[in-house]
C-alpha cells in the first residue's frame, strides 16, 4: 500500500522541519521595529537567513538516508551535495532578496490604509510562507537528485498526507518521471515515493485521501458546495480544476459563477458541446455557453435531482 511507511515518515519529518523553521523565522520578525521596518529588518536579516539556510541544509541531508532506508539494495552513483541546495531559492535567487518581501508586503498594506498591527501581521504570514516553502523545496530538490543518482529508480509517486489542500489531493497517487518537475504551491508539504522494479507502491488516489478526511477537513479544503457535489457523485478533479478558470458570466440577464476550465474541444466539458467560438485574446476555441461552477449549480437547483442533472450537464459527473 502506498505511500510506504518510510515515505510517510519522510513527509512528516519534512513538514515538521519546515514548520519549525517558519516559527523560528516568525520569532525574529516579532522583534522588528514597527516605526522603522526596513532598517530594523535589515539588521535582523542575517539571523533569518542563517535559520532558513540551516533548515534547507537539514532537509537536503535527509534525502540520502531516506532513500537508503527505503531502497537498501539500490546503489547510488554519488551523494547529494546538500550544501549546494541551501542558501538559495528554487530558481537560484539568494535568500536576502526574497526575504525582503515581508517588508514590502507590510509597507504595501500600510500604504493602502491598513492598521500597522494588521500590516505587520501580514508580513509575518508571508515570511512564514516563504520559510516553509524554501525548506520544503530544498528537500524535494535533494530527493530528486538522490533518485537521479540511483539508476534503478525510474519514476516517483506523489505522497499526499493530511492535512492537505484540494490542489494537492487531486494529484495524489500520480506517477511522474524523474525529468518532470514537481508541481507544488507555497507551503506545499507533499513529497515523493520512488518506484523501482522491486519497489512499486500501489498509488493512493484522490478518492482514497478524501475518504480519510473529516467533514471539517473537507470543508476547509474544498468548500461546502464542492463537498455536496462530490457527495452527489461529481469527479473530485473536475470540481477542483474548475476553480482555475473561475469567472462570472451573464445568462438571461443574471450574473452567474462560471468557469472556462475544460471548455476547449479537448476538455471534458467541451467534448459534450457541439458549437465553439474563439474569443478575443484566446488561443483556443471554447464551447459556446457557460460552464457553471458547482456552487452556482446548487444555488440554482430546486432539488437534488436537478442538481445532479446539472452536474452531469456541466461535466462534473462523468
Amino acid at each position: 500500500m502506498s505511500p510506504s511507511p518510510a515515505a510517510v515518515d519522510h513527509q512528516q519529518q519534512r513538514a515538521q522541519l519546515a514548520a519549525s523553521t517558519a516559527r523560528a523565522a516568525r520569532e525574529v520578525w516579532d522583534r522588528v521595529d514597527p516605526e522603522d521596518l526596513e532598517q530594523s529588518w535589515l539588521a535582523l536579516l542575517a539571523e533569518v537567513i542563517a535559520l532558513i539556510t540551516a533548515g534547507q541544509l537539514t532537509a537536503a541531508r535527509q534525502a540520502d538516508p531516506y532513500l537508503g532506508r527505503l531502497l537498501p539494495g539500490e546503489q547510488a552513483e554519488g551523494e547529494v551535495n546538500a550544501a549546494e541546495l541551501a542558501g538559495v531559492s528554487g530558481d537560484g535567487r539568494g535568500l536576502a532578496e526574497l526575504l525582503m518581501y515581508p517588508v514590502y508586503v507590510t509597507l504595501n498594506r500600510l500604504a493602502r490604509g491598513f492598521a500597522r498591527a494588521v500590516s505587520i501581521a501580514s508580513g509575518a504570514v508571508f515570511l512564514e510562507l516563504l520559510a516553509r516553502t524554501l525548506v520544503a523545496d530544498a528537500g524535494r530538490a535533494a530527493d530528486l537528485v538522490g533518485m537521479a543518482a540511483r539508476p534503478g529508480i525510474t519514476s516517483y509517486i506523489r505522497v499526499v498526507e493530511l492535512p492537505a489542500c484540494a490542489r494537492c489531493i487531486i494529484l495524489a497517487g500520480r506517477e511522474y518521471g524523474l525529468s518532470e518537475g514537481f508541481e507544488r504551491h507555497p507551503q506545499c508539504d507533499c513529497t515523493m515515493d520512488p518506484v523501482t522494479r522491486s519497489h512499486a507502491p500501489e498509488p493512493v488516489m484522490p478518492e482514497d485521501v478524501y475518504a480519510r478526511m473529516t467533514e471539517a477537513q473537507r470543508r476547509k479544503a474544498f468548500g461546502q458546495a464542492a463537498m455536496e457535489a462530490i457527495a452527489d457523485g461529481a469527479d473530485i478533479g473536475q470540481v477542483v480544476n474548475a476553480r482555475r478558470g473561475m469567472t462570472t458570466a451573464t445568462v438571461y440577464g443574471q450574473t452567474v459563477r462560471a468557469t472556462t476550465e475544460g471548455t476547449t474541444r479537448r476538455g471534458i466539458a467541451g467534448s459534450r458541446r457541439r458549437s465553439f467560438e474563439r474569443r478575443p485574446g484566446e488561443r483556443y476555441s471554447r464551447a459556446r455557453g457557460v460552464r457553471l461552477m458547482p456552487e452556482e449549480i446548487y444555488r440554482r437547483a430546486s432539488s437534488r435531482e436537478e442538481a445532479i442533472a446539472l452536474l452531469k450537464k456541466h461535466a462534473y459527473i462523468v
